[in-house]
């Protein structure tokens, strides 16, 4: 029997531009009588690896529009969707759409998330990039209500389109040996950057909570919970020092106003000794001079 599957997975939410390989699995394939044969089926995945600028946008009394940039890394042309998405931050600092909320049993957080999308518009809604070369996406907002310190919030998400040449031909089909199943993966990247529209003057303040050890596939790190209060969002970097030096660097973390609080996880560049005292300290990042919003303090065990 011979068979082709053209399989697209959803899309994969990145802050960093992604590039998938060609790969081979193996899968087992069941005969109608009890007769048990095994296969190698080669999977492949096209490569795609595209970058956006700026990472965010802020609209307010004095900025109405902003050029967003999309960059085609790769070597092969990429056609890219445009679409404004409604996300939602979860407490662990994860980015979720919307629709998916249920799914992480995490419903409440839809009601308080106040979405730009009646404030923005964005075009071109697709894109063909040519290798080596970028585009250009135009984005403009009106200003939500100036009464209010209210902040609103969409996600710009540029997702890549599998080209119409993406499965098997016929002869490749047809090549094919008795009892082999066929697959090609298409895989699907995305991006995206918050588009944030404020009438009214930042009113968030910040605070540093819990702060406990933890492990990453690199080695140790800390895990900080960052705390919000106020109707807006924070954004800055969040730098470790001992009295000595710096043992680890997080930024661009921001706490988006559904959520209260959100951990941060931050590598460390070496592991901590007994009793090292260990300053976190959450500073804004808006291309000035960083100013503290909040620290604290955690003492190795």
């Amino acid at each position: 029997m011979k068979r082709n599957l053209l399989i697209m997975p959803g899309l994969l939410t990145l802050l960093a531009p992604a590039m998938a390989a060609a790969q081979q699995a193996p899968l087992p394939i069941t005969a109608p009588k009890a007769q048990d044969t095994q296969v190698t089926v080669p999977v492949q995945a096209a490569a795609a690896n595209i970058n956006i600028t700026p990472r965010r946008v802020i609209f307010d009394s004095t900025k109405r529009t902003e050029a967003v940039y999309v960059f085609n890394q790769g070597t092969t042309p990429v056609t890219v969707d445009v679409a404004l998405v409604d996300n939602a931050m979860l407490p662990s600092g994860e980015i979720v759409p919307m629709s998916r909320l249920a799914e992480r049993g995490a419903e409440g957080l839809g009601a308080k998330v106040r979405s730009a999308k009646p404030f923005v518009l964005a075009a071109p809604s697709r894109l063909i990039l040519p290798p080596g070369q970028g585009k250009t996406i135009r984005v403009r907002a009106t200003l939500a209500d100036t009464g209010t310190t209210a902040e609103y919030r969409t996600h710009l998400t540029v997702t890549t389109v599998p080209p119409a040449d993406a499965g098997l031909t016929a002869e490749q089909a047809a090549a094919a040996e008795k009892g082999e199943l066929v697959l090609r993966i298409q895989s699907v990247f995305g991006i995206s950057i918050p588009l944030i529209v404020r009438g009214g003057t930042p009113d968030a303040t910040g605070g540093i909570g819990a702060i406990t050890p933890a492990t990453t596939r690199d080695g140790p790190a800390l895990a900080v919970t960052l705390q919000r209060k106020g109707t807006t969002s924070l954004y800055g970097n969040l730098e470790l020092r001992t009295a000595k030096e710096v043992v680890g660097v997080a930024r661009g973390i921001a706490v988006y106003p559904e959520a209260d609080e959100r951990q941060a996880l931050v590598p460390l560049l070496r592991p901590l000794k007994r009793g090292e005292v260990v300053t976190a300290t959450y500073s804004a990042d808006d291309g000035k001079k960083p100013v503290e919003i909040a620290s604290g303090s955690y003492t190795a065990p």
